[in-house]
């Protein structure tokens, strides 16, 4: 990977249910990704268990904003490392990973020069009568 700004980054998060990211291989990215030059990045961001159930509780209720601030700093970090840049950097996430791309469309929109909102649940203040 050359370190120019150019590269197509897709940045993936999740960050909820203390459900952890771990090390893996998708063919299909793989595939249709990273063989085309493209590059792909996993936050392991608070509220995931990638570090433990302090990990996960680090981001529960008052602190859900943790989440995603880590996912902001990741996007941050791949520009200034000039893996890419903000017009070359996609945002992608889904269910809680879908919540997480909603708020980064209103939290951080010109970090991203696309954001793939998938499955989100989005309407917390009704997420108990689903």
């Amino acid at each position: 990977v050359e370190l120019n700004g150019k590269n197509p980054t897709l940045l993936y998060g999740y960050g909820g249910f203390e459900i952890s990211l771990g090390p893996h291989y998708i063919a299909s990215t793989g595939l249709a990704w990273l063989e085309r030059g493209g590059v792909y990045v996993e936050a392991n961001i608070r509220g995931g268990g990638e570090f433990g159930p302090s990990w996960h509780q680090a981001a529960l209720k008052s602190k859900r904003n943790k989440s995603y601030e880590d996912f902001i700093a990741v996007g941050e970090h791949l520009i200034e490392s000039k893996i890419c840049t903000s017009k070359t950097l996609a945002a992608r996430g889904g269910s809680n990973g879908g919540l997480l791309m909603g708020n980064m469309y209103t939290m951080a929109p010109d970090l991203f020069g696309a954001i793939h909102c998938a499955v989100p649940l989005l309407d917390m203040r009704r997420f108990h009568t689903l």
